[in-house]
């Protein structure tokens, strides 16, 4: 079992990074019967393999070495790739595991020793090597299967109203849209590899029943030397068992991929259905305001145009007119009241305080404030008019 080395940023050729020299690799090849196809297998495809192809290393015709090829998906740290080369004549197995950490090692050796089978299937280690698969994609579907649910329920049950001392904050780990890619990455991860897991189940039955092509070529007189591959049959059906309980397994995993991407593309559409929801409500609530404002202003403009032409008439000066410009209309209306001369001030008992001809001033107010309001009204009545005929003509 090859070491693995550790890097601090992902690398999918981690596993081609051997801890020994390229010479005494050429070693290894040789003593363990390690087919070239490894390299390609590991240099040139990142995602999950297994193959099976029969193979001479002599010119012997009897001497047949099948040999297997596994690798796990690059996706996510852990990968792992496996290099079987099986001797039907002699029921002999040659394997070395790349990419193999300490603890992987030690487990894997566990599982060798304990096993009670009567003789040593080849697929023992590719069937090992899917059950380490299976725990690492579903330590994955584990890790973010809390992540997706919490988020579901915060974007749908617990939400709370977006204001100004509540915006929401990033987080990188619980983005949307990082969760819901890591879903599906899984996903397919978990397909591909049950896909090879067929694949691995096809290959078991054709070694059982003897029906490899290889195999089938040969006469019964050339075959006779192969009839131990009988004991191979028992722990064949178990390895068969095994991989079947994977297979449903990871059925159950890609149903809840299937689920939790499901809940998170509701929750994000719910999400966004009451943010524009609560958009539209704000959009309705400004639009209040502002036909409040506008309602305001025009009282306002309405009472200007009844007091301002009375103020006009009350000016007796062109000072007092650039005088009540700058100061306000509640300064016009206050330095024009007292400097009218329809008024003595101040109050003398024997003189009258107010002049006769008041009415001249009330008659000119009045009708300055009735032709405003009617030049106004008449502007007004016309825009609107020539707004509805555009109207009517667009229809």
């Amino acid at each position: 079992m090859c070491g693995r080395v550790e890097k601090r940023y992902p690398d999918p050729l981690i596993v081609a990074n051997l801890p020994f020299s390229e010479p005494i690799f050429d070693q290894v090849r040789v003593v363990f019967r390690q087919h070239g196809s490894i390299a390609r297998v590991i240099n040139r495809n990142t995602s999950c393999t297994f193959m099976d192809m029969p193979f001479q290393w002599t010119e012997d015709p009897d001497d047949v070495t099948i040999v297997y090829n596994c690798r796990t998906a690059a996706t996510w740290p852990g990968d792992m790739a496996l290099s079987v080369s099986f001797e039907p004549k002699t029921l002999t197995t040659y394997a070395v595991l790349y990419g193999c950490d300490e603890k992987t090692a030690e487990l894997i050796a566990k599982k060798l020793t304990e096993t009670d089978h009567p003789a040593f299937h080849p697929m023992i280690l590719p069937t090992v090597l899917a059950d380490l698969e299976r725990e690492r994609q579903v330590a994955l579907l584990r890790a973010d299967t809390q992540k997706i649910r919490q988020l579901t329920f915060n974007l749908t049950l617990n939400k709370e109203p977006l204001t100004s001392n509540s915006m929401p904050k990033f987080d990188i780990d619980n983005n949307p849209i990082r969760l819901w890619q890591n879903m599906s990455y899984l996903r397919n991860g978990m397909k591909n590899w049950q896909r090879q897991m067929q694949k691995m189940g096809s290959h078991l039955e054709d070694l059982s029943n003897n029906t490899l092509p290889w195999a089938q070529a040969k006469s019964s007189e050339q075959w006779g030397h192969f009839t131990y591959l009988e004991e191979l049959r028992a722990p064949g059906f178990r390895i068969m068992q095994r991989r079947q309980e994977l297979i449903d397994e990871y059925d159950e995993h890609i149903r809840e991929c299937n689920i939790l991407i499901q809940g998170l593309d509701l929750a994000l559409s719910t999400d966004t259905r009451q943010t524009n929801q609560e958009i539209a409500h704000s959009s309705l609530e400004v639009s209040r305001l502002a036909q409040k404002d506008g309602n305001l202003m025009k009282s306002i403009a309405f009472l200007t145009m009844i007091y301002l032409p009375a103020t006009f008439a009350s000016v007796r000066s062109t000072f007092t007119r650039v005088f009540t410009y700058y100061l306000g209309l509640m300064l016009i209306r206050l330095k024009t009241f007292f400097s009218m001369d329809f008024f003595d001030w101040p109050y003398d008992e024997e003189n009258s305080i107010m002049t006769h001809y008041i009415w001249v001033y009330a008659v000119v107010a009045i009708g300055l404030t009735v032709l405003t309001v009617a030049v106004f009204v008449g502007f007004t009545m016309r825009g609107r008019q020539r707004e509805s005929d555009v109207g009517s003509c667009k229809v």
